[in-house]
């Protein structure tokens, strides 16, 4: 650590030296500083860990976070063990939620750097007592260790966001049981892979409810969530290279955060300077309008209904039901936009095909807000001289001087024996329609509305339509096996991944998909003897899948079980060929099992394979070959 000192001269290293010192708050120089470890005592209740380092005089600490994985350092200035302290005294006892490295830094200035490795679901805090650091390990839903959560009084819990989106404003409000009063709100810069964001930090509040991460999809890329003391931070990732403006104000169930879209808006539209001619293939100011639209549109089916309901009161009062224009209110704003783009919009608003005639040309500048689509498609038509035929669940749109007749078939020009075929094929789709339930057809539409929250990336939203959707067709496994991978990959919620893989075994054993599936699951909870059953019932296709194989054995490896996994990957290569992860796999298995030829040889080959490597990994591979143990 801090090697680039030796360059530089000793004048600026003192400097350095002093400055540190000073912003440590620590009265000495830091080479006086020493701590006297003189016990460590550690405890294990539940999901808890209590780990409390003893000393014989104040410690001077600093804790910092790394991520990926996810860990804590606690770096103790001049710390060091007394005599009665025993390396097995110091670690962690077995656990699947933490573990601990604790490594003795000689670098200037000298310190023990404990580093604790947390699992997604945990939390920690840092107390001094005395001489003592009190280390706490504890789940995240709980904010707080249990020993110390009741002592909070009056704490408030967030529990939801909630998102409602125009062109122009996205309105994010993060809901609570009560008025949120304690708050600050800062800005951090873009850095390198980093987007510009916002943040609030919120006190004395509880997360419990919260999801950690949500995508919005607007100027804000998602918002992640995390506990900060005895509060929360949330953040709000900017979609881009510059910072959306806001405003943040207390409301009666929370906190609105409103966002300004219209920059947005005006700065991803492509308009053209000729009339007749279409935008760029780069404009994706359709994507933003369909995007704002499809806000109505991925409304869970049974709030529209009881939306529709309670907006009957009021339909008297309204101007447009008096006009005939009763369908759904939608909000645009077009600028300079290619006509046949707008088309394009109206066709996913209203799930109707839509044909425009090659001879419709033009820009459109239009700002509409809350009005029934049906009557902003006629204003359209009004300024751009067009007219339509709505007709077979279709609308034909053309020019206004020109005429369209709908087509009728021409039988004279078909075989009688030609007739009878197209009859029975249109029959057959009839009857398959008509003798699907209503049950089937709402799962149906469910699961498209699901597919739209999966394309926004709105996990939660998309699994809650697709469990109503398997509710109602249970024998559909494709739905299971969705949900499955949703919960698996997108949630991390692997109990769930795991009984919705199971539900698709019992209507089709053959599954091997969700057989994989419930084999990861059950890995991730440490089922380690119901995770080999069903990755063995993962693979036992012909040829198995490349995934079952590779993800099996790494299950091996990781498991001790090395000899299987040099098996697993000889069939892979047998079936697939080797790929890069599966040389890789396959020469730190052998090196485990201490055969160094073999493990010698498959190393080279990675080297010469053509395959391109991280630097990091091809040290390691040229460390490892320059071992003694490998010759």
């Amino acid at each position: 650590m801090l090697k680039w000192l030796d360059k530089i001269k000793p004048a600026v290293f003192i400097a350095f030296c002093i400055l540190f010192a000073f912003q440590a708050n620590i009265a000495r120089s830091e080479t006086n500083v020493s701590y006297e470890i003189a016990d460590i005592a550690v405890s294990l209740s539940g999901n808890e860990i209590s780990y409390t380092i003893s000393g014989t005089s104040s410690p001077v600490f600093n804790v910092t976070e790394r991520f990926a994985p996810f860990r804590i350092l606690v770096d103790v200035a001049g710390a060091f063990y007394g005599n009665n302290i025993s390396k097995q005294k110091t670690q962690l006892p077995e656990n699947k939620f933490a573990s601990l490295q604790i490594i003795d830094v000689k670098d200037q200035p000298a310190h023990m750097r404990f580093e604790f490795s947390l699992s997604d679901g945990h939390d920690y805090s840092v107390k001094k007592v005395g001489n003592n650091l009190l280390i706490k390990l504890f789940p995240a839903t709980l904010t707080k260790p249990s020993s110390t959560i009741a002592k909070v009084p009056g704490l408030k819990s967030l529990n939801d966001f909630k998102i409602v989106s125009t062109p122009n404003t996205t309105t994010i409000t993060i809901t609570s049981n009560g008025p949120i009063e304690n708050y600050k709100v800062n800005t951090i810069g873009s850095g390198v892979n980093k987007p510009p964001r916002m943040y609030i930090d919120i006190e004395d509040v509880a997360i419990n409810e919260l999801v950690s991460k949500k995508h919005i999809g607007t100027s804000v890329d998602k918002i992640r969530v995390a506990s900060r003391g005895n509060g929360a931070r949330i953040v709000f990732d900017s979609a881009s290279q510059e910072l959306f403006k806001y405003t943040v104000a207390p409301s009666s169930d929370g906190l609105n955060v409103v966002i300004d879209e219209s920059n947005q808006l005006m700065s991803t539209s492509a308009p053209s300077t000729k009339l007749g001619k279409s935008p760029s293939s780069a404009d994706t100011t359709l994507d933003q309008l369909i995007g704002s639209s499809e806000q109505l549109l991925n409304q869970d089916p049974n709030k529209i209904i009881a939306g529709t309901t309670a907006s009957k009161a009021v339909a008297l009062q309204d101007d447009f039901s008096f006009s005939g224009y009763k369908k759904q209110r939608i909000s645009v704003d077009f600028y300079k936009i290619d006509i046949h783009n707008v088309f394009r919009l109206f066709r996913q608003i209203t799930d109707l095909n839509i044909i425009v005639d090659e001879q419709v040309q033009g820009l459109l500048t239009l700002a509409l807000t809350d009005v029934p689509w049906d009557f902003a498609l006629d204003i359209i038509l009004n300024l751009m001289d067009l007219k339509k035929e709505e007709r077979f669940n279709t609308i034909v749109i053309y020019p206004n001087k020109k005429d369209f007749v709908w087509p009728t078939r021409a039988e004279d020009n078909l075989a009688f024996e030609a007739d009878i075929e197209v009859i029975q094929q249109e029959a057959l789709v009839i009857e398959k329609s008509a003798s699907q339930s209503k049950e089937i057809m709402l799962a149906k539409e469910y699961m498209a509305k699901a597919q739209l929250f999966e394309k926004r990336e709105e996990w939660e939203d998309g699994v809650i339509l697709y469990s109503k959707a398997y509710e109602l067709w249970p024998e559909n496994t494709k739905i299971s096996n969705r949900l499955a991978t949703l919960y698996l990959v997108n949630l991390n919620l692997n109990a769930k991944a795991v009984y919705y893989a199971k539900e698709s075994l019992k209507h089709d054993p053959e599954n091997t998909k969700a057989a994989l599936y419930a084999a990861i699951g059950s890995a991730n909870m440490q089922r380690v003897s119901e995770a080999k059953e069903y990755f063995s019932q993962s693979i036992s296709n012909s040829p198995p899948m490349q995934e079952a194989l590779m993800s099996f054995a790494t299950f091996s490896e990781n498991n001790g079980q090395n000899q299987a996994a040099i098996k697993l990957l000889d069939k892979y290569h047998h079936y697939y060929g080797e790929s890069f992860a599966s040389m890789v796999a396959k020469a730190r298995v052998l090196d485990k099992l201490g055969m160094s030829k073999d493990a010698t040889m498959q190393y080279q080959a990675i080297l010469t394979s053509g395959f391109q490597l991280r630097s990091d990994l091809k040290q390691y591979i040229e460390g490892r070959l320059a071992a003694k143990d490998l010759y």
